[in-house]
C-alpha cells in the first residue's frame, strides 16, 4: 500500500489492483506524454511536489479531477497527479537530449527567442530537416543537442558528474533543479538501466556490491544517496550545499553522522 505506487485515489484504481480493492472504478487509463520542459507530480491536486517528470516521459491518466490528471510515471510507476496543461497525447520519442539543456526554437535559427527550454534527459519526436536542425513537436532543436535513443552514455558517474552545482531540490529531477535519488535516476537512465525513483526503492532494487567500492557504486543512508566516483569520493545532490557536488566518502560520513545521527545503510551495483 505504499502511496508512491499504489495506483488508486479511493474513486479510480488501476485494472492491475481488481480483486485488491473496492468501491473503485477499475480503469486501464490513457497513456499521454509530458509537454511542459518539467512537470511537477503532486501528492494531490494543488498539492506539495513529490517528484518530476521531464520533457517527453509517459503518464498513465486514470482519472482527470478539475484541472489534474491523476495517475502513473511510466515507466518509474510513481503515482501522483499532474496538471492536464502539461499533458499532451503521446507521441513515440526518437531522440533525447544529451547536453544539459537545450532550447526549442520557433524557427531553424539560434538567434530568434526560444520558445521552451528542455532538460537533459528529456526525449522529443523528432525530424530531420537536412540542415542542423532536428523538427520537433514545439519547433526546431540543433542537432547537436539531441541524439537517438539508443546512444546511451556508457558512463553513470560521468553523468551525474555533468550536474555539479546544479541546485538542489527536493523532488528535482532535472538540470534545473535535483535531489539525491533524483540525479541517480537521470544518471541511470541515460545509461538504459531501470532505476526506481526514492531512495529507498533504490536500495531494494540493486544489489549490494561486493569486493572493493568501485565507480559507479550508490552509498546510501536511510533518506539519502550518492554515487562513488572513485574509491574515495562521491558526487551527490544534498541539502547541506544545497547543490550538486563531489566530496570524500569519509567526510560525508562524518557530517551525516554528526548532523543526522545516521550511518551508511549499504553499498550498491547498479
Amino acid at each position: 500500500m505504499d502511496r508512491r505506487t499504489f495506483r488508486c485515489n479511493g474513486s479510480v484504481a488501476h485494472e492491475s489492483l481488481r480483486g485488491s480493492v473496492d468501491g473503485v472504478d477499475f480503469v486501464e487509463g490513457e497513456l499521454r506524454s509530458v509537454s511542459a520542459s518539467v512537470a511537477d507530480l503532486l501528492t494531490e491536486p494543488a498539492g506539495a511536489l513529490d517528484r518530476q517528470l521531464v520533457h517527453g516521459d509517459g503518464f498513465c491518466v486514470l482519472e482527470e479531477v478539475d484541472d489534474y490528471a491523476f495517475g502513473f510515471a511510466v515507466p518509474s510507476g510513481f503515482v501522483g497527479y499532474i496538471a492536464v496543461s502539461d499533458l499532451r497525447e503521446v507521441a513515440e520519442p526518437t531522440h533525447r537530449v544529451t547536453t544539459l539543456g537545450a532550447h526549442v526554437y520557433a524557427s531553424r535559427s539560434i538567434k530568434t527567442i526560444p520558445v521552451m527550454a528542455l532538460p537533459f534527459g528529456a526525449t522529443v519526436a523528432a525530424a530531420d530537416q537536412g540542415d542542423a536542425f532536428w523538427r520537433v513537436a514545439d519547433g526546431y532543436v540543433p542537432e547537436q543537442q539531441v541524439v537517438p535513443l539508443r546512444d546511451l552514455e556508457t558512463d553513470a558517474a560521468a553523468t551525474a558528474l555533468r550536474f555539479l552545482g546544479v541546485p538542489y531540490l527536493w523532488g528535482g529531477d532535472s538540470n534545473f533543479g535535483i535531489d539525491c535519488s533524483g540525479l541517480i535516476h537521470a544518471a541511470l537512465r541515460a545509461a538504459g538501466q531501470d532505476c526506481p525513483r526514492d531512495s529507498d526503492q533504490q536500495e531494494a532494487f540493486f544489489a549490494v556490491a561486493s569486493g572493493h567500492t568501485q565507480r559507479g557504486d550508490l552509498v546510501f543512508w536511510q533518506g539519502h544517496v550518492g554515487m562513488m566516483v572513485d574509491a574515495d569520493a562521491i558526487v551527490h545532490a544534498n541539502g547541506h550545499h544545497m547543490a550538486t557536488t563531489v566530496e570524500p566518502l569519509d567526510l560525508v560520513k562524518a557530517r551525516i553522522l554528526q548532523a543526522e545521527g545516521k550511518e551508511v545503510t549499504s553499498i550498491r551495483r547498479p
